[in-house]
């Protein structure tokens, strides 16, 4: 074997070994990121998609067609109310302020939202009305139970940094 030769297939050794020893490399960092998953199941966020896993798939599907339905009826009243409050926050820049203005266009703006949330409401009552009881039992449950927050800290987190006991809500003056 002539020392060209040799040169040439311990340059392709080298070049092998170093693809393997990062391909290796590149599975242990990146190979978890590249693995297909599914996602979780939806446990968090407002009780009310949170109780869609309380139903059986079929109802589960008609629960949340039901109230994406709902949900773009309302959007235009829910868009009008942001757009009210930020004009209302907005009028707090001039230079003199009506402060019954401000405070009555805010009331306005609360009341949008009141009206869209209460449209939501009634369509939820409406669908859990026409389940059967055994449905209608877990669904109700799981409607009543509050809000879950994974690892902010809120209040019913227990402090800051979600460990330890919950803070105490200071009394209102």
């Amino acid at each position: 074997m002539s020392r060209r030769t040799l040169y040439i297939v311990l340059f392709a050794s080298l070049a092998v070994n170093l693809f393997a020893v990062g391909l290796g490399a590149g599975a242990f960092f990146f190979g978890e990121r590249l693995r297909p998953h599914h996602p979780p199941p939806f446990r968090g966020g407002p009780p009310m998609m949170a109780a869609a896993a309380a139903l059986p798939d079929n109802s589960r599907a008609a629960y949340r067609e039901a109230i994406s339905a709902e949900a773009l009826a309302v959007r235009p009243k829910l868009r009008d109310a942001r757009q009210l409050r930020h004009d209302a926050w907005m009028k707090l820049a001039a230079d003199s302020v009506d402060a019954d203005t401000v405070a009555a266009d805010l009331d306005r703006a609360r009341a949008l939202e009141s009206e869209a949330r209460a449209a939501i409401d009634r369509r939820v009552v409406d669908f859990a009305a026409r389940l059967p009881a055994a449905e209608r039992a877990p669904f109700a449950q799981a409607l009543a139970m509050p809000p879950q927050r994974r690892g902010r800290g809120g209040r019913g987190e227990g402090g800051p940094d979600g460990g330890g006991p919950p803070l105490p809500i200071p009394p209102q003056p």
